[in-house]
């Protein structure tokens, strides 16, 4: 008598384990996906507005070498480093720390804060555009990170200053003109300015905002 072999399939409890341990694979494999999409992307938003800083410090340079070689005409470029300098600089910066405020960038507040860009794109004109402070993106168009304040076409992705837009503005990116305090009424020290150069803007994946700065010190050419 020849006895046939009877087959069985997966129970139910087998099923059910397979389709566990899939999923468990799945939904990590998708959040390390995400994860590194996230790293790639605030590395290169770090990228562009490292850029960024450095514009605005080399615009910072040009502007003083532009200063000193416009004594003693007292002109054009003159004109425009009293804008930046003079009428927005202040005794002293907004401390780093306090950039961040809970999960929002916070601009310099108060009385004597007065943050400010560089139009790179005006700079080439010294010397020949009528408008003498067309190189300094004003305080009022220094802005914060805060998405709900601005239009579908000014939407900020990282910190920089805008040239796309019908009026040139600077988003989570600003200076700070800081002078020495033993410069001034001392004729034997040149004197100098510290230009903090600060961004904090919002990043994928990240609960806070990320922050960058820097400092570039420039000596009073004409001290």
């Amino acid at each position: 008598m020849r006895i046939k072999s009877l087959s069985r399939g997966d129970t139910v409890i087998e099923v059910l384990l397979a389709i566990t341990v899939f999923s468990l694979i799945a939904v990590g494999g998708i959040s390390l996906m995400n994860r590194g999409v996230a790293i790639a992307q605030q590395s290169l938003e770090v990228s562009l507005v490292r850029h960024q800083i450095d514009a605005q410090a080399d615009a910072l340079r040009y502007l003083a070498h532009a200063y000193a070689a416009d004594y003693p005409d007292d002109s054009q470029a003159t004109r425009i480093w009293n804008k930046a300098i003079g009428e927005n600089g202040v005794p002293s910066a907004q401390p780093f720390s306090e950039i961040i405020d809970g999960t929002r960038c916070k601009l310099p507040s108060g009385a004597t804060s007065k943050p400010f860009a560089l139009n790179i794109r005006k700079l080439d004109s010294i010397g020949g555009d009528s408008s003498p402070q067309g190189p300094v993106v004003s305080v009022m168009n220094i802005s914060d990170f805060d998405s709900g304040s601005y239009s579908a076409e000014e939407q900020p992705t990282f910190a920089r200053v805008r040239y796309d837009l019908s009026e040139v503005k600077s988003q989570g990116l600003w200076i700070e003109a800081v002078r020495s305090a033993d410069s001034v009424g001392d004729s034997d020290r040149p004197g100098f300015y510290d230009f903090h150069i600060r961004a904090c803007w919002q990043s994928p994946g990240q609960s806070v905002p990320v922050t960058l700065g820097t400092i570039v010190r420039l000596y009073e050419p004409r001290g």
